[in-house]
């Protein structure tokens, strides 16, 4: 069913003339005629009668009167929704990250985000460093917030957004440990000072439990003990030198990115 033709419809019925209607829209008679015998065929039915000079419903043509306002409002709605699609102030982005990014960077961004945009919803997909290439590739997710820098620099847009630091940690008190622990979400190619005497365990998070513990020495982001540091639960640790480490996002150059992904990502460079 064509609305043009239903809201058409809807005015012929309301003004009980086509010569009304036709001067309203600036339409020809005859084109308005047209609109509402197609309407006629889309549905099957007689929609109308002639009596005299007036214009007035049949029985079929009352009943999808009360469906007319309606189905124009939702069409007005849909409308509605698909532009504030198209200016970003409404939409969905997915997020490819790694734990330790998505647990201490992500949070404070996605709230001052959807602060801005609160119609914007952002969903994080959550794997492994290593895989987020790939995820931005297959188009699995809108963009890529890595520590690992991407081995195809060609086909995908790369840009930084900060450093952080690898820096070492250790507990407030002296510990004979000389375990050093090191998180598996933080990618091995740049744990390679530390190689051969570090313990790999599962999250950031577990890394600084151990240590606030007393279970050795740890190697994490700078940005995900700042609050344990400030706090004195745990202290920098001057056996590892510390070494900066850029945080990249990536997404997929020839692709049209909608507007709400470009406002993440205008978001994510001027934070």
């Amino acid at each position: 069913m064509n609305t043009n033709h239903l809201s058409v419809f809807k005015k012929v019925i309301e003004t009980g003339s086509i010569s009304q209607v036709a001067k309203e829209i600036h339409v020809s008679q005859p084109a308005i005629s047209m609109m509402v015998k197609r309407l006629e065929q889309d549905v099957g039915v007689s929609l109308y009668t002639v009596v005299g000079r007036n214009i007035t419903a049949t029985d079929a043509g009352l009943t999808l009167m009360e469906y007319a306002e309606s189905i124009l409002s939702l069409e007005e709605q849909v409308y509605r929704a698909m532009e504030e699609f198209q200016q970003g102030s409404r939409g969905r982005i997915i997020v490819g990250t790694s734990p330790v990014l998505g647990t201490y960077l992500l949070p404070r961004i996605i709230l001052t985000f959807n602060q801005k945009h609160p119609n914007v919803t952002v969903d994080l997909k959550i794997v492994a460093d290593q895989e987020i290439e790939n995820l931005v590739r297959s188009g699995s997710v809108d963009i890529g917030i890595t520590l690992t820098p991407p081995e195809d620099h060609f086909s995908l847009r790369i840009r930084k957004i900060s450093n952080d630091h690898l820096i070492g940690v250790q507990p407030p008190f002296p510990i004979d440990s000389t375990t050093v622990w090191v998180p598996s979400d933080i990618p091995l190619s740049i744990n390679g000072q530390i190689k051969g005497k570090a313990k790999s365990i599962f999250s950031t998070e577990a890394v600084k439990q151990y240590v606030i513990e007393g279970i050795g020495y740890g190697v994490v982001l700078k940005s995900a003990v700042e609050l344990e540091v400030s706090c004195g639960k745990l202290k920098y640790w001057n056996g590892y030198e510390s070494s900066p480490i850029a945080i990249n996002i990536i997404t997929r150059p020839a692709e049209r990115l909608s507007n709400s992904v470009w406002y993440f990502l205008n978001h994510l460079t001027d934070k």
